[in-house]
């Protein structure tokens, strides 16, 4: 009996194919899945915004989320999967695990001829001559487990090469393991004296859910996760209302309650009462619709909280 592929409700990228077929590299994480639901989800939770799979792969929906580290679960060492492949125009000529062949199968576990040491396999792989990495991370979101488990593939040597560390770590929570997984930003400057800078994935095994805090809310940021384009429908920007004659009847108050918005920053992880709002308003959106007004949402705030420190100020400056 063959064992039925797992399903999974969706995938995380470090880039994607932008237009006229050219990868391109993002700064935060991109996720895509097929399920409508799953995707509003992950842009409640992780900021950015639900659109049509605008890069590579075949599932239907795309998230440019706010964030440069996502935490997770990973059950154990197994939630690791890594491999070294060669492919030719033929297909794939070489499959091990670094000691033994993993196929085909008249020469699996049969040692495959690898050297040992890292730098000496990257050097045969980058003269094509020795096969490349090929890692298969599966895990499960912190803030919502109940979405099921995702996936992470990289060819990244550095991953390559602290495997053997993260299955020791994942292994000595005896469980569930909480991890920050990270793009993070790496510089440097090549022999030739040229600036580089890359991304690479980082997995940090941070202990068990009962005692590490969940992650704070994604910082809402200043401009648009997703950059507009020609052929993108712009959102009409707002006007700021115009003022309020002296003798017109007001059409409705606001009531400020500065206690239970000091409680909201703390719950929310906010600095400022105005990302207080903002952060609330964000995690309410429950919905692509809803989704698409967050820009027009953060200016009223703006507007409402201009509006409403001139009249604190207005009242405080009146005599008593």
């Amino acid at each position: 009996m063959t064992p039925s592929t797992p399903v999974y409700a969706g995938r995380f990228h470090q880039g994607r194919i932008a237009e006229g077929n050219r990868p391109q590299a993002l700064d935060t994480w991109r996720v895509t899945t097929d399920d409508a639901q799953v995707a509003a989800r992950i842009a409640d939770l992780h900021g950015g915004q639900l659109s049509p799979n605008g890069g590579s792969g075949k599932r239907a929906y795309e998230i440019l989320t706010a964030r440069e580290s996502v935490r997770i679960l990973m059950d154990g060492p197994d939630a690791v999967s890594a491999r070294m492949v060669l492919w030719s125009s033929k297909g794939k000529i070489h499959e091990c695990d670094g000691v033994v062949f993993l196929s085909p199968a008249d020469v699996k576990g049969r040692p495959c001829g690898c050297p040992l040491l890292v730098e000496d396999r990257k050097a045969l792989a980058k003269e094509g001559r020795g096969p490349q990495p090929t890692i298969e991370l599966t895990f499960r979101l912190m803030a919502a487990p109940s979405l099921g488990k995702f996936q992470f593939h990289t060819g990244s040597w550095e991953a390559a090469k602290r495997l053997p560390q993260l299955a020791e770590e994942l292994d000595a929570v005896e469980g569930p393991a909480v991890c920050d997984f990270t793009t993070e930003l790496v510089t440097l400057t090549a022999t030739s004296g040229t600036p580089v800078a890359y991304r690479r994935p980082v997995v940090t095994v941070l202990g068990s859910p009962d005692t590490v805090v969940p992650e704070p809310p994604p910082a809402v940021p200043s401009t648009p996760v997703l950059m507009e384009t020609a052929s993108r429908r712009r959102t009409p920007r707002l006007r700021p209302p115009s003022p309020m004659p002296a003798t017109a009847e007001p059409t409705c108050s606001i009531d400020l309650d500065v206690t239970l918005l000091d409680r909201a920053a703390r719950a929310l992880g906010t600095t400022s009462h105005q990302e207080t709002v903002i952060a609330a308003l964000t995690q309410a959106l429950q919905s692509q619709q809803r989704a698409v007004k967050l820009d027009q949402l953060r200016e009223c705030v703006q507007h409402i909280a201009t509006t409403a420190e001139q009249a604190l100020r207005a009242d405080d400056s009146s005599p008593a």
